[in-house]
């Protein structure tokens, strides 16, 4: 383009867009008019910087938050679970200590009733030689007065003095509350030809 009417008609300015004589904005290059003509719309707008994603944070919070929430439950679980487990501990150390219990045998007498840690034994029990001459228990009859069923296994034994001289273990099937049973003993010792007294005691 030669047109070299001066922008503004003044002294030459520097290099610009400038309103042309026809009124378009046109870039001036200081001395005179070029092709170049700015659009009629505003700028384009900067660009954006583009926007963080914050997905992947946001999964590895929720994950260490489950994490801590299953950590707290477990140790809560492992407290009441090591409670439970030190309950039944002292549970079964004070039933093995009690009379007849696995630690500290009960003496009886023949033929009178007793009673181990809920179990009621009846009278009219009695030792006995059988025909091999093992000593044996005929007659011993228990009842379930427990709060569950359950089956009796103990210890029979003859005692001379801290010596076991002769050993009968007797046991019955599992007994509803409120049942009578039987026990069903047997001996593999010989009758003791002296003994000062008989105990009993649960085996396990």
């Amino acid at each position: 383009m030669s047109d070299t009417s001066n922008p503004g008609g003044t002294g030459s300015p520097g290099p610009g867009y400038y309103s042309d004589p026809s009124g378009v904005m046109r870039w001036w290059d200081g001395t005179q008019w070029t092709d170049r003509v700015q659009s009629g719309g505003p700028p384009p707008p900067a660009p954006q910087p583009p926007k963080k994603s914050h997905t992947l944070r946001n999964v590895v919070l929720v994950l260490v938050a489950l994490c801590v929430l299953a950590i707290g439950g477990c140790f809560a679980f492992l407290g009441v679970a090591a409670n439970e487990v030190n309950e039944a501990i002292e549970t079964a150390d004070a039933e093995d200590a009690a009379p007849g219990g696995p630690d500290n045998p009960l003496t009886i007498t023949e033929g009178q009733p007793f009673e181990v840690s809920g179990f009621q034994y009846a009278p009219g029990w009695s030792v006995t030689e059988d025909a091999l001459g093992y000593a044996q228990v005929e007659g011993l009859k228990v009842t379930n007065t427990r709060d569950d069923k359950d089956g009796a296994i103990v210890e029979i034994k003859f005692m001379n003095g801290s010596e076991v001289v002769a050993l009968v273990d007797c046991t019955t099937e599992q007994i509803p509350v409120g049942q009578t049973t039987s026990l069903n003993c047997f001996g593999g010792d010989e009758f003791p030809a002296e003994y000062d007294r008989i105990t009993i005691n649960d085996t396990f």
